[in-house]
């Protein structure tokens, strides 16, 4: 057996074969590395995903089940993608035809092929480059930009679901439950009784909901970015980040329309008690309005539930679309 090695070793086409072999491994490997990290993202901080009431041996099997799926396809995503981005079907992409977050790593593309700013790139040309890193800190700033990918898609759904949680908040203020505080094991913090009913709500029908399906949407966004976005070329672009702005404020709105029904009605026996308290200083309104406040809101609450679930499940879909759009570059 030794003498067959060094036999093998010995001859120059062998070592080549040999090497070339090793070489594509080796190439195969890093770029499951980076589909593992990019999906991997979405597992930190996402919804359901990134809760700790999810095992993370789960979570592990999950991520590696995904980035065996998907590392064989990459050269089939980069043609999708070409596809979706060349508009006139010329088989060339211009610049006019790209987003405008595209637009450095397109022009990188044209010169380092010694193109003009106006010409174009073809399939194979689009289909970029695998760069292999030199140092273990060059692939850690390729592995934070390919995570950075995940994380924003995670903590968009996130931040726009904490909307439910601070409307539960707000209700629990006024109406006094908030004395109760319960942990809340999904975001390690302590939260109000409602504020933990409604971010058990909007979980539930995040993932159960027929027509929603929000998690095999987060799962197919993030998949959509190797579309445009190839292995170690991966970067939260600015839009990304703004969006993530903007989901505060959808956020808010989000609170304040689930929660408007209870807190008007909570204001209007607010008033009722104060002039209760000034007509009959006998009657210690402290007491009496207690209960009062706890019993109106859960009937204002059962008759106003389906009406927060509504907006919430019309909502959902677009803010995935808009993390989508943002993280994918594509139209």
């Amino acid at each position: 057996m030794e003498d067959l090695l060094k036999q093998f070793f010995q001859d120059p086409l062998s070592v080549l074969t040999f090497r070339q072999m090793l070489e594509a491994a080796v190439g195969q490997f890093y770029q499951f590395t980076l589909v593992l990290i990019r999906m991997s993202g979405m597992m930190v901080i996402g919804p359901f995903f990134g809760q700790p009431v999810v095992p993370a041996n789960l979570r592990v099997l999950l991520v590696l089940s995904l980035a065996l799926l998907i590392t064989p396809t990459l050269p089939r995503h980069s043609q999708v993608g070409f596809q979706r981005l060349d508009a006139n079907a010329d088989g060339q992409l211009t610049r006019d035809e790209v987003h405008e977050d595209m637009l450095p790593r397109f022009d990188r593309l044209l010169e380092e092929r010694s193109r003009r700013p106006d010409d174009g790139l073809s399939l194979h040309e689009f289909a970029f480059s695998r760069r292999m890193p030199t140092t273990l800190l060059q692939y850690a700033w390729i592995a934070i930009g390919e995570m950075s990918l995940g994380l924003v898609l995670g903590l968009g759904v996130l931040i726009f679901l904490s909307g439910l949680q601070l409307a539960g908040e707000l209700i629990d203020q006024q109406t006094g439950i908030a004395l109760g505080e319960v942990f809340n094991p999904g975001l390690d913090t302590t939260s109000s009784i409602s504020g933990q009913a409604f971010l058990l709500l909007g979980t539930t029908l995040l993932l159960l909901l027929e027509p929603l399906n929000g998690h095999l949407l987060m799962v197919s966004a993030v998949v959509e970015t190797f579309q445009t976005l190839p292995v170690g070329e991966a970067w939260a672009s600015p839009s990304a980040i703004e969006l993530l702005r903007d989901l505060v404020h959808q956020s808010l709105l989000l609170a304040v329309q689930v929660a408007a029904p209870v807190l008007a009605t909570i204001s209007l026996i607010s008033l009722t008690m104060g002039f209760l308290g000034h007509s009959v200083p006998q009657v210690n309104v402290l007491v009496v309005g207690f209960p009062i406040r706890a019993m109106i809101n859960l009937f204002v609450l059962a008759l106003t539930l389906s009406g927060a679930a509504k907006i919430f499940i019309d909502a959902v879909p677009q803010v995935i679309d808009q993390l989508r759009a943002a993280i994918t570059l594509l139209p």
